[in-house]
């Protein structure tokens, strides 16, 4: 049983490697295929199973913030974010602005 694992990820790793080649390669996927001799529908499919292995371990990294609410009397908002980060948001804000701010705080 273990051999079937070996080729499981043996094939993996090819695949791997392949969408790799075309990312790298500038082609359109079709082009791609073609001059590899591979399906198009057989790329995409392993595109997708492989982008499926990849969302845990990018996921995994995540983390939270502790932030804390503060309620002001201007009916306002503050986000207070680890004592270091303030954020007040008024009635009537940009919401586009809020959106680019937060943003670029998760960057």
């Amino acid at each position: 049983m273990s051999s079937r694992l070996s080729k499981r990820e043996d094939n993996h790793q090819r695949w791997r490697e392949r969408i790799q080649a075309w990312k790298q390669s500038g082609l359109i996927q079709k082009e791609f295929c073609e001059q590899h001799q591979v399906g198009l529908s057989t790329f995409q499919r392993w595109r997708r199973i492989l982008a499926v292995e990849v969302k845990p371990k990018e996921s995994a990294a995540v983390s939270f913030l502790p932030v804390g609410v503060v309620c002001s009397g201007d009916s306002g908002l503050t986000v207070l974010v680890n004592d270091q980060l303030r954020i007040e948001i008024y009635t009537g804000f940009d919401a586009n602005t809020l959106k680019q701010v937060i943003g670029v705080l998760q960057a």
